[in-house]
Protein backbone atom coordinates (compact mmCIF):
# COMPACT_ATOMS: atom_id res chain seq x y z
CA UNK A 1 0.00 0.00 0.00
CA UNK A 2 1.58 3.37 -0.82
CA UNK A 3 1.56 6.34 1.60
CA UNK A 4 -0.39 8.27 -0.68
CA UNK A 5 -3.38 5.52 -0.41
CA UNK A 6 -2.93 4.75 3.33
CA UNK A 7 -2.94 8.20 4.23
CA UNK A 8 -6.09 9.15 2.09
CA UNK A 9 -7.92 6.41 4.15
CA UNK A 10 -6.75 7.87 7.42
CA UNK A 11 -8.43 10.68 6.38
CA UNK A 12 -11.73 8.82 4.89
CA UNK A 13 -11.58 7.11 8.61
CA UNK A 14 -11.40 10.51 10.42
CA UNK A 15 -13.93 11.79 8.48
CA UNK A 16 -16.56 9.30 8.67
CA UNK A 17 -15.86 9.12 12.60
CA UNK A 18 -16.20 13.15 13.11
CA UNK A 19 -19.53 12.98 10.80
CA UNK A 20 -21.10 10.38 13.01
CA UNK A 21 -19.83 11.59 16.27
CA UNK A 22 -21.45 15.21 14.84
CA UNK A 23 -24.70 14.00 13.54
CA UNK A 24 -25.32 11.61 16.48
CA UNK A 25 -24.62 14.40 18.96
CA UNK A 26 -27.06 16.44 16.47
CA UNK A 27 -30.05 14.33 16.52
CA UNK A 28 -29.99 13.58 19.97
CA UNK A 29 -28.18 10.04 20.73
CA UNK A 30 -24.68 11.06 22.14
CA UNK A 31 -24.26 13.66 25.00
CA UNK A 32 -23.51 17.03 24.72
CA UNK A 33 -25.58 19.87 23.28
CA UNK A 34 -29.25 18.76 23.12
CA UNK A 35 -30.71 18.50 18.77
CA UNK A 36 -29.63 20.77 16.08
CA UNK A 37 -30.44 20.22 13.06
CA UNK A 38 -27.38 21.89 11.00
CA UNK A 39 -25.24 19.90 13.32
CA UNK A 40 -26.62 16.65 11.99
CA UNK A 41 -26.57 17.94 8.44
CA UNK A 42 -23.09 19.01 8.77
CA UNK A 43 -22.38 15.80 10.40
CA UNK A 44 -24.21 13.34 7.65
CA UNK A 45 -22.25 15.49 4.55
CA UNK A 46 -18.81 14.56 6.69
CA UNK A 47 -19.27 10.71 6.95
CA UNK A 48 -20.67 10.94 3.17
CA UNK A 49 -17.48 12.98 2.01
CA UNK A 50 -15.20 9.60 4.09
CA UNK A 51 -17.43 7.53 2.50
CA UNK A 52 -17.04 8.84 -0.79
CA UNK A 53 -12.75 9.20 -0.10
CA UNK A 54 -12.51 5.67 0.99
CA UNK A 55 -14.12 4.56 -2.20
CA UNK A 56 -12.00 6.80 -4.52
CA UNK A 57 -8.96 5.64 -2.48
CA UNK A 58 -9.59 1.82 -3.06
CA UNK A 59 -10.51 2.48 -6.72
CA UNK A 60 -7.37 3.99 -7.88
CA UNK A 61 -7.26 6.39 -11.07
CA UNK A 62 -9.78 5.70 -13.87
CA UNK A 63 -8.09 5.39 -17.57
Amino acid sequence: MSVGKALSLLMAVVLLVAGGALALTGMGYLGGGGTSTSWSIIGAALAGFGVALAISSFRGPRG
